[in-house]
């Protein structure tokens, strides 16, 4: 899965379980993060100085004490050029923070790669939602349709003669339907029925550079006269994965 999509679904994950159950906020850094920063946009008239924090944890006590209410995280379940999705910076991402009376702003985050350290510096930036809704976005579970979708790019994997991403697709399928349960990557803390969709997301987001859904599959589609059945399918799994990501993390 995208990086930047793990780091913003874990924190908006870890400050909804401690919205709900009224506790300190539990997120650590993973190990390819190396360090993290939230900037905050000033407040009142006199403030000309944003403030800043240097953990998730002081970030999550400085939205608490503005009246943090609810928090969710967005980004589009569609983009212009899935070739570019291995790519740091070019998914949209924002996690969301509902404070009361109303008020609404986002984080969207910044990555640099740091070499001494081997690791990613990650900046979120607060910013006013700008034309935002009246009301808060509400998710729809997309289990049946990220099961059909599932379905039918499977065998299109076997038939295109890339059997280690059908692989991936019938895995998914498996994780959705609750038949395998394996964890064998790091994931939100989610309820059990959320953890399943996101789980199918994980395995089945093969989109990135090289090596991936992106790479060697199209070409293999286009010798069997098939790429635009490889166009839609891809299509359609990536907002599937999305819708996926989407509900799991925010409706619970």
């Amino acid at each position: 899965m995208n990086g930047e999509i793990y780091n913003a679904c874990s924190i908006v994950a870890a400050a909804k379980k401690a919205l709900i159950k009224s506790q300190d906020i539990e997120y650590s850094l993973g190990s390819y993060e190396k360090h993290i920063e939230f900037r905050f946009l000033p407040e009142g008239v006199l403030r000309k100085k944003s403030q800043e924090a240097l953990s998730v944890s002081s970030w999550y006590k400085a939205c608490l004490s503005r009246g943090l209410e609810d928090i969710k995280f967005l980004t589009p379940d569609n983009v212009k050029d899935r070739n570019l999705l291995g790519f740091s910076g070019v998914t949209q991402i924002a996690i969301v923070c509902f404070y009361k009376e109303g008020k609404m702003t986002c984080f969207t985050p910044s990555w640099s790669f740091m070499e001494k350290q081997n690791g990613w510096n990650i900046v979120y930036t607060e910013k006013f939602w700008k034309n935002a809704p009246f009301e808060k976005p509400v998710f729809l579970n997309p289990k049946d349709d990220f099961l059909q979708v599932l379905n039918e790019i499977e065998p299109f994997a076997r038939n295109i003669e890339s059997p280690f991403f059908a692989d991936l697709f019938y895995d998914a399928k498996q994780i959705l339907l609750g038949n395998e349960m394996k964890i064998d990557s790091p994931h939100p803390d989610l309820p059990s029925e959320n953890i399943k969709l996101f789980l199918a997301a994980q395995k089945a987001y093969v989109f990135g550079a090289m090596g991936s859904w992106n790479d060697s599959p199209p070409y293999y589609a286009k010798e069997k006269g098939l790429e635009e059945q490889y166009e839609s399918l891809s299509a359609q799994l990536h907002t599937q994965i999305v819708l996926a990501i989407l509900y799991a993390i925010n409706e619970w």
